[in-house]
Formats: C-alpha cells, structure tokens, sequence
C-alpha cells in the first residue's frame, strides 16, 4: 500500500488527479489538501487538512505553508505528492529539492526553468519558435503597430500569464482591441489560429528521458473547459507531442492545447501539469496518474495503455456530506 498526497482537491485539476487514481489499479491512502473546508474533494479522502492561504499576502510561505506540507507529508508517510492546483506548481518547482531532502516524498513536478517558460505564454512562444515549432504570431503591447502591419484581425488577446480561459478577448477591430487590451492584465496579442472544430488537448508524461504517455484528443468547449472529448487515431499529432516533449523535458505530466493550421499542429499553450481532462484520458484508457506513479516509485516504465476510441461527455455530480463530516473542516 503506497501513500499519496494530492494538492488543491477543492480544484478542477486535484479532482481530476483523484478521479484517475481511482480509475487506476494502484492500491493506495490517499491524503488531499485544499484550502477552503468547502472543497469537496476534502471528502473524497482517507484524510484531509486545510493548508494557510498562500494568496493571502500575510501568509509567509516560507515560515508558515512550507513547514505544514513538510509535516503532512511526514506524519502520513507520503510517498508521492500530486499537485493539484496551478499556482501552486512554481512553489513546489521552487522547494521540491527542500521537501524532498526532509521527507520520503517525491514531488511530481517539473524544473522551475519548464514551469517558468510554461507560465510565461510569451516565453512559450520564443521555446516553440526556437526549437523549430510552429506558433500563434504574437506580440506585447509595446510591438503592436509592427504586428498590425502583418496581421489581420481577428485576434486574441489573454493574460501573459494563467492558464484559464478568463479575461480572454477575441476582438474583430481596432475599437476591440483597445478595450480588450486595458481589461487585460499584462496582455500578450495573438493572431487567431485555426477554428473552433480542430481543437485539441493532448497531454504527455515524461520522467528520466523517457516518454511514458501520450495522447491527443479533440475536443469541444464550453465556458473554456473541455465539454465533450473525441478519442481518434492521431499519430501524426501525437508524434509532434512527443518530439516537443523532448525538447522541453520537464518532469511528469505535461497538457499540450493546439489547433490545426495550414502549416500542422500549432500549440498555443503549454501546461506543465496535470490537467481537467486528466480523468478522461484516464477513461480512454491512457492513466497518466498511474503511469507516473508506476515510473517512480516501481521503476515501471514500459507497462502498455490501450487507447479506446470514443467519446466522452463531461457532466455535472454532486456530493452528499454529513454534518459531522462537514464541521470536521469548518
């Protein structure tokens, strides 16, 4: 029996984690973290904890968060940590080497330098132009004459950094573009890639050189989440995953979101991380909770997933939670 410990169950993201270690044939404790007694994945658990709010500025991350995650992980006998929520990821990027050395644990997360190309969407874009990939034409505000000059609209204009569809701007004219650009912060402008039927999200798993999952699927949208998910033979596109996958070698799981172009495949984010459609490909039959798991703790690297063809639909559940339940974290 391993013990895990999954990050920011309250979130999409530590859902989905949780969702697929179910799915897995690992046997497992299962410790989660979140910070609000309102997240429902505190009840999905063997045993809970709410951590100090680290968006909270009077919470000192160092003195106060660290030390907690630290004695988590050792009271439980955490044998690997799974984050779960996306800002967390630079903090344990940052102090993985520190929990690491005061614990058993190993920390599922990638460098600090992948993490920080990865947030960065214009840092992303430089990666994938540097390494011969092809990219949504992009510019920051102080550029934008130039760009003008050699795109036409319409275009997209998004925070430079997050990785959620808020605050994300399709604007049709100059009037647009203006207003989207104010209501933005720290905006980087994109030229609008493809169309909304070749969607993709695809995801891969990396661990010591070596790809241990890939996967591609398209999808449909609603309110900027996956909402339906097709499961088809991609090779060509799953290729491509892998070749960017080795050039950016991070550490574990990495979500790839791209459209199809007249020059290919063309991402236009890239997530060091799990993501919420973790559990789909899960459903698919490609574990990549599992995978990873296997890969450190087991030295599996080589244990074959079949992808099934299909379809799946993303709906609404809800959770039913006794009082006593519910006032342990109140």
């Amino acid at each position: 029996m391993i013990n895990i410990m999954v990050t920011g169950v309250g979130a999409l993201l530590g859902q989905g984690i949780i969702k697929a270690l179910k799915y897995s044939s690992l046997k497992y404790n299962l410790v989660g973290t979140d910070y609000f007694a309102k997240s429902v994945g505190l009840y999905w658990v063997d045993k809970g904890y709410i951590l100090p709010d680290i968006l909270d500025k009077r919470v000192d991350i160092v003195c106060e968060w660290l030390p907690m995650i630290i004695d988590i992980i050792k009271i439980n006998s955490i044998d690997v940590v799974l984050v779960g929520l996306d800002f967390e990821i630079p903090l344990f990027a940052k102090y993985k080497n520190k929990i690491e050395n005061s614990t058993r644990a190993k920390v599922v997360v990638s460098s600090p330098e992948v993490v920080d190309t990865c947030k960065d969407k214009w840092k992303t874009v430089n990666f994938l132009k540097i390494n011969g990939y092809n990219y949504p034409e992009s510019c920051l505000p102080d550029d934008l004459d130039y760009f003008l000059n050699n795109n036409n609209f319409p275009l997209i204009v998004k925070p430079r950094f997050g990785s959620t569809s808020k605050d994300l701007f399709k604007v049709n004219n100059i009037e647009e573009l203006q207003n989207a650009i104010k209501k933005c912060d720290k905006p980087i402008i994109q030229k609008l890639i493809g169309n909304d039927n070749n969607e993709f999200t695809c995801s891969s798993t990396f661990y010591k050189k070596e790809i241990l999952t890939c996967i591609s699927l398209r999808r449909e949208l609603k309110n900027g989440n996956t909402s339906l998910a097709f499961s088809e033979k991609h090779t060509e596109i799953d290729k491509f995953i892998m070749k960017i996958t080795k050039s950016l070698e991070p550490n574990g799981p990495t979500n790839f979101q791209l459209r199809i172009t007249d020059k290919g495949p063309t991402v236009f984010e890239i997530n060091p991380r799990f993501s919420g459609t973790t559990p789909i490909r899960a459903i698919f039959g490609v574990n990549e909770v599992e995978a990873i798991v296997n890969a450190i703790l087991y030295s599996k690297t080589q244990i074959k997933m079949t992808q099934k063809e299909g379809v799946v639909i993303r709906y609404l559940d809800n959770q039913f939670i006794t009082w006593e339940q519910y006032n342990e974290f109140k």
